[in-house]
This record gives structure tokens, C-alpha cells and sequence, in this order.
């Protein structure tokens, strides 16, 4: 094997991403890794400019150009950087290294960090997770007894006041005992209680008779429903009452954002997602299955959206703040995630990620 073949393949097998730019910044070597990270081809970069084939205030071509000008190592950690399908953003670790010999450049090198941060992300989820399961069971524990006490004495008021307007006071209290105990009755869908009962269903099947129930509320009237499903998905094995629970929160959710006019789209498909083993540091393929939600409404501000899963927060007059939480809560049960962003034009997405079941 020539040493050229040798360098040729050895930059195929790298899992680091591999570019080299001369001093007027055009590609000259990029290995298969950097053209996965970057979203185009090596075919497509050799002799181009960074900054015609990426945008000009890309970190990429930013870094590029500083260790150029100022012949210093730079590095740049957990940039964000756009791919150019399905709108996902990559977390990736950028070195910059001028070259030392006669013809100038820089060699650079891209490190794709997502799984990694995703994981811990996923990881951090899990704890906050069991620490409102803890919560809501104590609680729901030692809120539940008092409420019933209260009740009781105002139902005995009601039957032995003879006044009518003085009757309404203790059938309030009981209307608002009421309205708290359906409160700690979604809080307690957090806690750990409740084993999943799953079986093998047609997703499908599971969203669109929740679809079907919605159909007759008034809210709901001025929403258009779009459906795009991917008919080759499989089974999966789901508890049907949890996701519908799942499903109805995320969807209602949309159609109280839109106040009742706008689209909704619900869209499946299959995709493969590489994880990290538990045992070491290589990755297996898993296959999901992506659901997502998109509404056409207003959209969720940037400062909000890292606190949308913490319950009790809301900025619905009416809301509890806990159809997010009790829809992450299900979903991490059954193995996946829930992901929210921006939608391409405007609206919030909701992406729920859901393991595709082991054939029987």
C-alpha cells in the first residue's frame, strides 16, 4: 500500500472529522467524518472556499479565518452546528491548527459531541424526573387527607344551613376540594406508582382515536388537521392509555397555542439513532420511531423553553403546568424523549422518540 493510500484510508476509518484549508481558504482534504458533520460532500468542497460553501458566519468559517490572520491554535467548543435535513442542530468541538511549512493553512479537526451531550441531557431528565416522582407522592400523601376533611364539614354545612345564600359558601368549598383533588390527581401521574401495562398497537390507531375525541370540542373547530404517517412502521409496544394520554396533552397544548385556528400536523416515521453501549465507548444502531407535532402558532420564547418540563409552570391563566411534565414522565417510561424547538416556520415542534419493539 502507497503511503497515499495509507493516509487515504486511515482518514476514512477516523471517527474525527478531518479538513484541511490553504491560505486562502480553500478545502483541500476532508474525510467522510467531516463531510457527515458538515452536509456536504468532499466532491463538492475540493477547491471551493469555505465561505461559498458554508455561510460567512458560520463558526466554522469564523475559527478558520482567526487562525489564518493570527497564526494561533484555536478551538471551539460545543458549537452548534446546523445540518441540512430534518433541521437538527449538531454540538460539535472545533480545533484549528495553522500549518508550519511554506504553503500555509490550517488543518481542522471536528469532533461530534451530540451523542455524548444528549445522553447527559437525558441523564439530567431521569433525575429531575424522580426527584417530582418523590415529590408528588408526598404531596398527593399529605395534602389528600386534610381536602377530604374539608369537604365532609362543608357538605355538613350545606345540609343544615336553612339560608339559600348562605348554602353557596360551603358548595364552593367543595367545588374548589374538588378542583384540587383533580389537581393532585395529574400531579400524582408523576409519581412512581402505576406500572405500564403494554401491548403490541398500531401507533396510528392511538393517535388518531385520540384525534377522533377532540373532534367535537368547540376549541378545535378552526384547526385544521394534517396527517402525514409513515405507513411502514411496526407495531410498537406501548401502553395505549398512557401515550393517548401523551398524545392528547401535547396536541391540546397546540390547539390552546393556536386559540383555535390554525394547522396542526402530526407526522411519523422510522429513523436510526446511534447510541452509546453501556458496556464501552462504541455505539449500536437503535431504531426509533419519530412522532412530531407541529402547530402553527406563535411559538414558545427562547428563554422559556429551557423550564417547559418543570411542573406548575405555565403561562396559561387556566393551566397547571403539568401536561409537559406528565407527557415527558410516560414517554421516558416506554424508553424514549421528548424533544420541543421551533417549528420551520414559526409554530413550536414537539418530537416524541419511541424505541420500535424487538420482533416477537
Amino acid at each position: 500500500m502507497s503511503d497515499s493510500d495509507l493516509l487515504e484510508s486511515t482518514l476514512e476509518t477516523l471517527r474525527v472529522g478531518v479538513l484541511s484549508v490553504d491560505a486562502s481558504g480553500r478545502v483541500e482534504l476532508q474525510n467522510p467524518e467531516a463531510s457527515r458533520i458538515l452536509g456536504f460532500s468532499a466532491v463538492a468542497a475540493l477547491g471551493r472556499s469555505l465561505v461559498d460553501v458554508l455561510d460567512p458566519e458560520h463558526p466554522l468559517v469564523l475559527l478558520v479565518g482567526e487562525v489564518l490572520s493570527t497564526g494561533r491554535d484555536l478551538s471551539l467548543n460545543a458549537a452548534q452546528l446546523p445540518t441540512r435535513s430534518e433541521d437538527q442542530v449538531l454540538s460539535v468541538d472545533i480545533s484549528g491548527t495553522p500549518r508550519i511549512e511554506a504553503r500555509k493553512g490550517v488543518v481542522v479537526m471536528l469532533h461530534d459531541r451530540t451523542i455524548g451531550r444528549r445522553l447527559e441531557d437525558m441523564a439530567a431528565e431521569r433525575a429531575r424526573s424522580d426527584i417530582y416522582a418523590q415529590l408528588a407522592t408526598g404531596l398527593a400523601h399529605e395534602i389528600r387527607n386534610p381536602l377530604g376533611g374539608i369537604r365532609g364539614t362543608a357538605e355538613l354545612l350545606e345540609k343544615r344551613l336553612d339560608d339559600a345564600a348562605l348554602r353557596k359558601y360551603p358548595s364552593l368549598i367543595r367545588e374548589e376540594t374538588d378542583r384540587i383533588r383533580r389537581l393532585l390527581d395529574e400531579f400524582s401521574e408523576l409519581a412512581r406508582g402505576g406500572e405500564l401495562q403494554p401491548r403490541h398497537i398500531n401507533l396510528h390507531e392511538i393517535i388518531d382515536k385520540m384525534l377522533s375525541l377532540q373532534k367535537g370540542s368547540k376549541s378545535w373547530n378552526g384547526i385544521a388537521i394534517r396527517r402525514e404517517y409513515d405507513p411502514s412502521i411496526p407495531d410498537l409496544l406501548l401502553d395505549p392509555d398512557r401515550m393517548t394520554q401523551v398524545f392528547l396533552n401535547l396536541c391540546r397544548n397546540s390547539a390552546q397555542a393556536m386559540a383555535g385556528a390554525g394547522t396542526l400536523t402530526l407526522r411519523t416515521r422510522v429513523e436510526t439513532i446511534y447510541q452509546i453501549r453501556s458496556t464501552s465507548s462504541s455505539e449500536k444502531a437503535t431504531h426509533m420511531v419519530r412522532i412530531e407535532i407541529v402547530d402553527t402558532g406563535p411559538g414558545i420564547p427562547d428563554d422559556e423553553l429551557p423550564h417547559i418540563f418543570t411542573p406548575f409552570v405555565t403561562t396559561r391563566d387556566r393551566g397547571t403546568g403539568l401536561g409537559l411534565p406528565i407527557a415527558q414522565h410516560w414517554v421516558m417510561r416506554h424508553g424514549g424523549r421528548i424533544e420541543v424547538g421551533h417549528g420551520h416556520a414559526g409554530g413550536t415542534r414537539v418530537r416524541v422518540l419511541l424505541p420500535v419493539a424487538r420482533q416477537r
